[in-house]
């Protein structure tokens, strides 16, 4: 790791256009830190001030583990299963169409005849794709609504951000999506609570955790201690960007915009590791790491050919040759992946956030780390370099 630190340190110097800040951290199954640094500055000045280890990161489609977790929550409570129809709980999703090309400029809407299950949800194997997952058929639908594109929730209102038609059947195909957004929304519905108070009730109180929320409102020092958000221009530079980068939403959506720092975000991994978890039972939580495709399915087919760039940071590079299913919780790593200078084990569950921020967790290794940014656009080319020099050195010289 010293040589990791040592390769941070020159990245983020004042006015570099490396990256401006990382914060990063791997921990064991008891909360301990084998690892964790916080480099750079928060912002792009020279004069900016330095990174602290507990700043305020927009955690992004981070936010999905966390939801996931809560889903699973619900089903152990009894007000739901993994696999009965959600029609009556979200008829919002449930009643939307199926929409198929047509030529080049057209498409076909035609009544969905499976019904959406939250396994479904969980696993994006919903038809629910984010809009801009499908560059052709729902722009045309938008288009031919006269609306403009709607590429991400901002005001956390799932029903009117996500009333889209769905791209295949429920279960007969794999696209990212705001699956989470759903399942967020179902949790509260079938608890009678705000997403914002079961999280806080339920995630927060259990683990000790102060900075979770959707709204900087609610916790104004959690406001104040955000990390500068940045995006990279086309010559390179990095310039400053709005932050909060997102306005504070009406309500809140499963699959991003939560807010909460790199230690409290580790005590959910950590929880994740023992054999006696606290926010889960143990056979609930191996659920997140357990495969649920088979092989020959239609959405083991669609994750293997379907958007790489949805989860290509994630294995180190083009995923040609990285044998991957999904688990409840984010993707599954199913044999080692083994590149020049990168390795992750089989086993790791793992998923990343748009501001250039990835989780991983092995349990056989028995270590989860963090790696969190707050970089745009997603896939920087200079922060994967450090992304992928992070893993490789904690999956081979940190691990067991």
């Amino acid at each position: 790791m010293d040589k990791f630190n040592a390769r941070l340190s020159e990245a983020t110097v004042p006015g570099s256009d490396t990256v401006h800040a990382v914060i990063t951290a791997v921990v064991d199954k008891d909360g301990n830190y084998i690892h964790k640094s916080h480099h750079g500055h928060n912002g792009t000045s020279p004069t900016a001030s330095s990174t602290t280890f507990s700043q305020t990161l927009t955690l992004a489609s981070c936010t999905k583990l966390i939801t996931s977790i809560t889903a699973l929550q619900i089903v152990e409570r009894g007000l739901i299963t993994l696999d009965e129809p959600l029609d009556k709980h979200l008829p919002e999703l449930s009643s939307q169409p199926i929409i198929t090309p047509k030529g080049d400029d057209a498409f076909n809407l035609t009544p969905s005849t499976k019904s959406i299950t939250l396994r479904h949800l969980l696993t994006h194997t919903s038809g629910a794709a984010y809009e801009f997952m499908s560059p052709t058929l729902l722009p045309l639908w938008r288009q031919s609504r006269g609306e403009p594109p709607t590429p991400l929730s901002t005001d956390g209102i799932v029903t009117t951000s996500y009333a889209m038609p769905r791209l295949f059947e429920a279960g007969c195909g794999w696209m990212y999506g705001p699956g989470l957004d759903w399942a967020g929304l179902l949790v509260a519905r079938l608890t009678g609570q705000t997403f914002e108070s079961y999280i806080e009730e339920n995630i927060s109180q259990p683990l000790g955790i102060t900075t979770f929320t959707y709204h900087l409102s609610l916790k104004p020092e959690v406001g104040e201690n955000l990390v500068q958000m940045v995006t990279r221009q086309e010559d390179g530079r990095l310039e400053e960007s709005q932050t909060p980068f997102f306005p504070e939403p009406e309500s809140e959506a499963g699959g991003a915009n939560m807010y909460g720092n790199v230690p409290d975000y580790t005590r959910v991994l950590a929880d994740l590791l023992k054999d006696s978890p606290v926010l889960l039972k143990k056979e609930t939580a191996d659920l997140l790491f357990t495969p649920q495709f088979e092989e020959g399915s239609l959405p083991l087919k669609d994750l293997y050919e379907n958007h790489a760039t949805s989860y290509r940071p994630m294995v180190g590079g083009e995923p040609k040759g990285v044998v991957r299913n999904h688990g409840l919780g984010g993707l599954v790593v199913m044999e080692d992946i083994v590149r020049e200078a990168y390795y992750k084990p089989k086993g790791t569950l793992t998923w990343s956030g748009m501001p250039n921020l990835l989780w991983s967790i092995n349990r056989e290794k028995g270590l989860a780390l963090i790696f969190a940014t707050q970089v745009l656009p997603f896939e920087d080319v200079k922060v994967k370099e450090l992304w992928w020099a992070f893993e490789n050195a904690v999956w081979s010289r940190l691990a067991k």
